[in-house]
């Protein structure tokens, strides 16, 4: 790189310039067009990143409020009184489902199952067991079709009661 000096005058107070010689112009339009379609790429990919983490922490959310539902039906069988003289209506066996629970602004389904014989596969109702096999069934009613509904947003709690003469 060669530079033009001028004198210092009094009139002008010019210092040293760098020459601009041929291809020293500055960006091209292909270089600047360039460096714009990289620009773009990166925050496209940005972008759908962000989409991905704020879908998958709603589905995180569903399922933690599933669970926080799902314990505290648990916590309320837990308190039922289940003895040889007094049985709480809540123990009873079969199944009954409750709908349109809402948490956080979402609905959700709550399905308890208390079986007398937890040992076979169907619902049993033996009035003289001593040991109940109870399962919590929470699903979320999202819109949203994903890993975060259906199967994958259920939570299940399984758990099993023995008779306290107390």
């Amino acid at each position: 790189m060669s530079y033009i000096c001028k004198d210092r005058t009094a009139e002008t107070n010019e210092i040293a310039r760098p020459a601009t010689e041929s291809g020293e112009g500055g960006f091209t339009l292909l270089e600047t067009t360039i460096a714009l379609v990289l620009m773009m790429i990166v925050a496209l990919g940005s972008a759908s990143l962000f989409s991905f983490s704020v879908y998958n922490n709603s589905g995180a959310s569903d399922r933690s409020a599933s669970l926080a539902i799902a314990q505290q039906a648990l916590e309320a069988i837990r308190g039922a009184r289940f003895s040889s003289t007094v049985t709480d209506p809540v123990l009873a066996a079969g199944t009954v489902p409750q709908n349109g629970i809402i948490r956080d602004g979402r609905t959700f389904n709550l399905t308890r199952v208390v079986d007398d014989d937890p040992t076979t596969a169907a619902v049993d109702v033996i009035p003289t067991t001593t040991l109940k096999g109870i399962t919590i069934t929470v699903t979320g009613q999202s819109t949203v079709a994903g890993w975060a509904s259906g199967a994958g947003g259920t939570v299940t709690l399984i758990t099993r009661r023995a008779m306290t003469d107390q």
